[in-house]
C-alpha cells in the first residue's frame, strides 16, 4: 500500500513540472511573437498596436484608437504604409500599400483595389459585433418589393431624361403630335372637325456652379383635316436667370413672350367674327430675394406689353383692335417669417399702372388704370408630402374716366401640390385677375379661376389624369350684365412605351354660359404620340 502512495505522488510531481514547462514554453513564444512583427514593421515597442475584440491591428497610439474599438466603431484608419502586428495582411494592415503580408513576410499578388485603398477592414477581419455596429447604420427601411419579385421600375421623369448637351447647357426637347376630333355648340348652331395639332416644347437648363439659367417655351400648330372651326395656334416662351450676388442677394431677371387668339365668349370679343384677335404678349421683370434672420424680404417689378391685332368677319373685313393696346408695370413687395423650414407666413402688396396708347379709345373713355392690392397667405414646403402656397386679400382698381365705376373686391392666390400616397398626385391652383372692357359704359370684371389635376400611377409605365376647371367672371355693378361662368372636365390615360416615347388619349368638355348672353358647349377626344428627348 505505502508503495502505491509513493508511485503516485511521484506522478503527481512529474505532471506538475510538466505544466510549469509547458506555461513557460508559451510565455517565451508570446514574447518573440511581438519582437518579430516589429522587426518586420520597424516598430520599436512602445508603437505596438491596440488588439481588441478581434479587430485587426492598428499603427494608432493613444486611446482614441483603443476607444473606437471598445465602444464598437469600426476600427480607426491608419497611416500609409503601416503593418499588422498580426502578421496576416488585411485591408486595414496596409492602408494604401501596393502589398500585404500573407504570412511569416509573405505578400500576397491578387490583393482588390478595395482592400488596398481603403481605410476600414475589410469584413472577415471584423468581429461580429463590429460587423452587427456597421449592418446598424445602414437603410433599415427597405422599399418592398414586388409580389412576383420583379425588378421595380422608376417611373419615367422628363428630369430624368439626357437630353442634348450644348456647352454648360442642357436641352430637353418635347415633340406632341395628336388627332383630335372636336364638336362645338355655339347657341343654335353646331360645328364639328377633326384637326391634327402639334405641339413642340423643350426646356433648356445651366449646369454652372453659381447662377442658374432655365428656359422652357412650347408652340402649337392646328391644321383642320376635315369639317368646319376655327384653327387656334399659340405659343408661350420664358426665359430666368437667378444670379447668387453678395450678402446673400438673390436676383432674378426674367423676360417672356406669348401668342394666343381670343375666344369667341370673351366679353371683349367682336360679335359674328370668324377670326377673333390675336393677342401678343412681351413680358420682362426684374427682382431681388433678402433673407435677415428668420426674415425672407422679396421684391420684384414686371412690365406687360400686350398688343391686338385684327379681327376678321365672314365676308373678310378686317377690324382693328389697336385701340385696345397697353404698357402695364406692377411692383410687388413681399416680407415673410420662418416659423419653421416647412411654414413662412407672409404679407404681400402690390400697386400697378396699366396704360393705353391711345388715351380716348373708339367709345371715348379714358381707360388707363391703377391698381392695389394686399394679400396675406403662407408658403408651406413638406416635402413630397404637400408644398405650395396660397394668399388671400383684397384688389382694387380705379380709372382715369370719372365715368367709368371702379373695380374692387377679394383676391385668392395660390397652388398646392398634394400627395396623399406614393403614386397619387394632386394639384390645386387658383388665379384672380381683373380683366379690363371695351364695351361703352363698362370697366371691367374680376375673374376667378380654379383648375385641379389628379395624376394615378396604375402601373410604373401607365398613369391616369382627371382634370377639373372653373372660372367666374365678375362685371362691374354698373355694367348691366350677368356674371358668367364656365366649367370643364378632362380625362386621359398615358402609356410610357419607354423613356423617349409616350402614347396618350384624352377627352375634354368646356362648358360656358351667361344669362342674356350666348351660351357654348365643346367636347374633344384625342390621340396622341408624345416623342421627348
Amino acid at each position: 500500500m505505502r508503495n502505491r502512495i509513493k508511485t503516485a505522488q511521484t506522478r503527481l510531481a512529474v505532471g506538475r513540472n510538466g505544466f510549469r514547462i509547458s506555461v513557460s514554453a508559451i510565455c517565451v513564444l508570446s514574447a518573440l511573437a511581438p519582437a518579430a512583427s516589429q522587426t518586420l514593421g520597424n516598430q520599436s515597442a512602445s508603437e505596438s498596436p491596440y488588439q481588441l475584440r478581434g479587430t485587426t491591428g492598428s499603427s494608432v497610439t493613444g486611446t482614441a484608437s483603443a476607444a473606437s474599438t471598445l465602444y464598437g466603431a469600426l476600427p480607426a484608419a491608419r497611416p500609409t504604409g503601416a503593418i499588422s502586428s498580426s502578421g496576416v495582411g488585411d485591408a486595414g494592415s496596409l492602408g494604401a500599400t501596393s502589398a500585404r503580408p500573407t504570412g511569416a513576410g509573405g505578400f500576397d499578388a491578387n490583393a482588390s483595389a478595395e482592400d488596398l485603398t481603403g481605410s476600414i477592414g475589410s469584413p472577415t477581419g471584423l468581429s461580429q459585433a463590429d460587423q452587427d455596429y456597421a449592418a446598424s447604420l445602414a437603410r433599415q427601411n427597405e422599399r418592398v418589393g414586388t409580389i412576383d419579385g420583379l425588378p421595380l421600375d422608376s417611373s419615367s421623369d422628363a428630369a430624368e431624361l439626357p437630353g442634348f448637351a450644348i456647352g454648360t447647357l442642357t436641352l430637353r426637347p418635347t415633340l406632341d403630335q395628336r388627332i383630335i376630333r372636336e364638336a362645338v355648340r355655339f347657341g343654335t348652331s353646331k360645328t364639328s372637325r377633326t384637326y391634327s395639332q402639334t405641339s413642340l416644347s423643350g426646356t433648356l437648363q445651366s449646369d454652372w456652379s453659381r447662377h442658374q439659367l432655365s428656359i422652357d417655351g412650347t408652340g402649337t400648330w392646328q391644321e383642320n383635316i376635315s369639317g368646319t372651326g376655327t384653327e387656334s395656334p399659340s405659343a408661350d416662351i420664358n426665359a430666368r436667370l437667378d444670379l447668387d450676388l453678395v450678402n446673400d442677394i438673390t436676383a432674378r431677371l426674367g423676360a417672356g413672350y406669348s401668342y394666343s387668339q381670343e375666344s369667341r365668349t370673351d366679353p371683349n370679343a367682336i360679335s359674328g367674327a370668324s377670326t377673333q384677335s390675336g393677342i401678343h404678349e412681351l413680358r420682362a421683370s426684374i427682382g431681388l430675394q433678402k433673407n435677415l434672420g428668420l426674415l425672407r424680404g422679396t421684391t420684384g417689378l414686371e412690365v406687360t406689353r400686350r398688343m391686338y391685332g385684327n379681327a376678321t368677319l365672314p365676308d373678310g373685313t378686317s377690324i382693328s383692335a389697336d385701340d385696345r393696346d397697353t404698357l402695364g408695370a406692377n411692383l410687388t413687395g413681399r416680407i415673410g417669417y420662418e416659423l419653421s423650414p416647412a411654414l413662412v407666413p407672409f404679407l404681400e402688396a402690390s400697386i400697378g399702372r396699366e396704360k393705353y396708347d391711345q388715351r380716348v379709345d373708339s367709345t371715348g373713355a379714358e381707360r388707363s388704370s391703377n391698381t392695389y392690392a394686399v394679400r396675406a397667405g403662407a408658403e408651406v414646403d413638406l416635402g413630397e408630402k404637400l408644398s405650395g402656397e396660397f394668399a388671400a386679400g383684397y384688389v382694387f382698381r380705379t380709372l382715369d374716366d370719372n365715368n367709368l365705376a371702379d373695380i374692387s373686391g377679394l383676391s385668392a392666390n395660390g397652388e398646392l401640390n398634394w400627395s396623399p400616397a406614393r403614386g397619387t398626385d394632386v394639384n390645386f391652383g387658383l388665379a384672380t385677375t381683373l380683366e379690363s372692357a371695351t364695351i361703352a359704359g363698362q370697366s371691367g370684371a374680376i375673374v376667378y379661376e380654379l383648375d385641379s389635376t389628379l395624376t394615378q400611377q396604375i402601373r410604373s409605365d401607365v398613369v391616369a389624369r382627371l382634370g377639373a376647371t372653373a372660372s367666374y367672371r365678375d362685371y362691374d355693378s354698373g355694367s348691366g350684365r350677368s356674371n358668367q361662368r364656365s366649367y370643364g372636365a378632362s380625362v386621359g390615360l398615358t402609356w410610357s412605351v419607354n423613356r423617349y416615347l409616350d402614347l396618350e388619349a384624352d377627352a375634354s368638355y368646356e362648358r360656358t354660359e351667361e344669362p342674356g348672353a350666348t351660351d357654348e358647349e365643346t367636347t374633344r377626344i384625342g390621340l396622341g404620340l408624345k416623342l421627348r428627348r
